[in-house]
């Protein structure tokens, strides 16, 4: 699915497993807010949903660590570019491990991942300790701006010792 945005936004979101249904509509309509709230004017994302398979092979091809994850941002723009650009890979298996084991919602654990994933390709990174906490708080302010729900059970602690990819 391609969706174009007022400004110039596009956000392609496309499912490439079937174990865990998803609507990708609603999630290209959550993306465009975020991006307009973020400020970015023109933007090119595209969301691929996988599943732990495909991402570990990506995983280790282009980072060099072995078995799945929840998220694997590429960047085909520089933080601060006029145009942003990138792609988002996310594992529906991992996060629908994560919110089952925490009572929550698959699609709210997939837009966490899809906002960390933004984020990272404006700039923002999550490497130290102080800046993983600077990321979670940018995290749930983005979520919250755009009437998105945060997952409770896994985030409800800004201190949580895990970060995203």
């Amino acid at each position: 699915m391609r969706n174009a945005g007022a400004d110039d936004h596009i956000v392609s979101v496309l499912i490439r497993q079937q174990s865990h249904p998803l609507d990708a509509r609603r999630l290209e309509s959550l993306i465009l807010r975020m991006l307009k709230h973020l400020g970015i004017l023109s933007a090119e994302l595209h969301v691929l949903i996988v599943d732990d398979r495909t991402i570990a092979d990506l995983n280790m091809r282009h980072l060099g660590h072995e078995g799945p994850t929840d998220i694997i941002t590429f960047p085909a723009s520089e933080p601060g570019d006029d145009h942003l650009e990138g792609e988002l890979v996310i594992s529906a298996p991992w996060a629908a491990r994560v919110a089952e084991e925490h009572g929550d919602d698959l699609f709210d654990e997939i837009a966490l991942y899809a906002a960390h994933g933004i984020l990272h390709l404006t700039g923002q990174d999550d490497i130290s300790a102080d800046d993983f906490q600077a990321m979670k708080q940018r995290e749930f302010e983005l979520l919250r701006a755009v009437g998105a729900t945060i997952p409770k059970g896994r985030f409800d602690h800004v201190d949580t010792p895990e970060p995203l990819t």
